[in-house]
């Protein structure tokens, strides 16, 4: 905020006025300092008056020109060299326009009082002392303000960035629900046609499941114990479909009341081992544990899988979620703190994922 303010008295507001109050400041210093009050006044105004104009051009072709072309852009020597010939080519302006006003006055004046050499030389050492001056104030101006829309710029790239992030979750997210309710309903679908009971028990379980999905998901984070037990709900369901031939090993961790984790990152791995788990009745089998190490979570999934349905597990980009999306969600809200290791053989299909929640 402090640099906000500092950036508006002195860089934005009535530029102008402090280019008029430096140069009247440096007019005054040329006069009273500079200048030696020995001399006539009229020879006096005349040489500063000269000087202060070629001063405020020098400075103009400096801070105008040198220095955002040369200098900011990394040309140091050229800018360098530049400024040594701008520096002799005025100087030898001033010089001569010195002494033709010196050889003029000596002539039509004859009672005025002609500085001597050593105090033109002064007066032109205050002279460029007095660009110096300003060159390094606009330098130290400028580079402040390109620091400042640096840090602006820089600001609204990673607002955009977080808007972006955030756009991207919500997309990748929102295809989980449409997956989840069309697979549901296939299955709904079948269970009807074998048992109408069951139909019922499954259809209010999955309208607790799409409450959850709908009206808790769309924070950033959840508690870890309400996105257990919403995957504990989806495996019951599940039971109800499958209650012939249910090989499932669930091993979840009690004491977690306290940590979150973002919703839905650990149900699409259940899902799709529940889509491709249960092909051969007797040797299909899903096995989950969960484990929290201080602040590490560890996932793992293993189960069975024909190789057909490997095939269609690894490459499913259309018509289901497919590991890619999960990859995405992971990456952007994880990055760079989690590890997800997926192990496919001829009859089973293995995740192993590891989450940073700190």
């Amino acid at each position: 905020m402090e640099d906000q303010k500092i950036y508006y008295l002195f860089i934005k507001k009535s530029n102008w006025i402090w280019h008029l109050i430096y140069w009247l400041a440096a007019a005054f210093l040329m006069f009273f300092i500079f200048s030696n009050r020995n001399y006539d006044l009229q020879i006096r105004l005349i040489l500063v008056s000269l000087l202060i104009v070629v001063s405020y051009f020098i400075t103009l072709t400096i801070n105008k020109y040198l220095i955002p072309k040369f200098l900011f852009s990394g040309k140091l020597f050229v800018f360098a060299y530049i400024l040594f010939a701008v520096f002799i080519f005025t100087l030898w302006i001033i010089s001569f326009s010195v002494f033709i006003i010196l050889l003029y006055s000596a002539f039509n004046l004859p009672n005025i009082i002609i500085p001597q050499r050593d105090d033109i030389v002064i007066l032109i050492a205050g002279n460029y002392l007095i660009v110096i001056m300003a060159a390094v104030i606009h330098f130290v101006k400028e580079s402040y303000r390109r620091l400042i829309e640096k840090n602006n710029l820089e600001k609204q790239r990673q607002l955009a960035e977080i808007k972006l992030k955030e756009a991207n979750l919500k997309l990748l997210q929102g295809q989980i629900h449409p997956h989840f309710l069309f697979n549901m309903l296939n299955n709904l679908y079948g269970l009807v046609k074998e048992n109408v009971d069951s139909s019922r028990e499954v259809i209010i379980k999955l309208s607790g499941l799409l409450d959850y999905m709908l009206y808790e998901c769309d924070k950033r984070e959840v508690l870890l114990k309400n996105e257990i037990e919403f995957i504990n709900n989806y495996i019951e369901l599940e039971r109800v479909r499958h209650d012939d031939d249910f090989n499932v090993k669930v091993n979840f961790p009690s004491n977690i009341d306290d940590i979150k984790i973002a919703p839905l990152v650990l149900f699409p791995f259940v899902e799709n081992a529940f889509k491709h788990g249960f092909h051969n009745p007797n040797e299909s089998f899903i096995n989950i544990e969960l484990n929290i190490d201080f602040d590490k979570l560890k996932f793992e999934i293993e189960n069975s899988i024909s190789k057909m349905q490997a095939d269609k597990y690894l490459n499913q980009e259309g018509k289901g979620i497919g590991l890619k999306n999960i990859k995405e969600r992971l990456e952007l809200i994880y990055k760079d703190k989690y590890n997800l290791e997926i192990i496919n053989d001829e009859n089973t299909f293995k995740v192993n994922l590891e989450v940073d929640l700190s």
